[in-house]
């Protein structure tokens, strides 16, 4: 056996936030864990459960969950891919118009070379 862990990465950086609640490090470490895995909804899920459920905890929960919502949105914004420049689609028109000009003359030239 190789001795993998069988101990799931979110639940880990999880732990040491539940720990150390009022550090920064942990908090960012599993955000960083959850953006790795793909798998962000899994924080927001568990800071709202925190918020919902612990008072004394509540206004940390809230303005992580904010701050997770940003990241979702920024992710979500980097991730669409832009139309291409009007300037963008005359240059190829153009190139492949001068492409066939070019093509055309050959074709031309090779008929009456022989």
């Amino acid at each position: 056996m190789l001795g993998y862990s069988t101990v799931d990465p979110i639940d880990e950086a999880w732990g040491r936030v539940q720990t150390e609640w009022s550090e920064d490090e942990p908090h960012r470490r599993f955000i960083a864990v959850c953006v790795a895995l793909d798998r962000l909804p899994e924080a927001g899920r568990r800071y709202r459960e925190v918020r919902d459920r612990d008072p004394g905890r509540r206004e940390e929960a809230s303005r992580r969950i904010e701050s997770l919502i940003a990241l979702a949105t920024q992710q979500l914004s980097d991730s669409r891919s832009k139309p291409p420049e009007a300037g963008t689609k005359r240059t190829l028109r153009w190139a492949a118009f001068l492409i066939m000009l070019i093509l055309m003359g050959s074709v031309v030239w090779l008929s009456l070379q022989g």
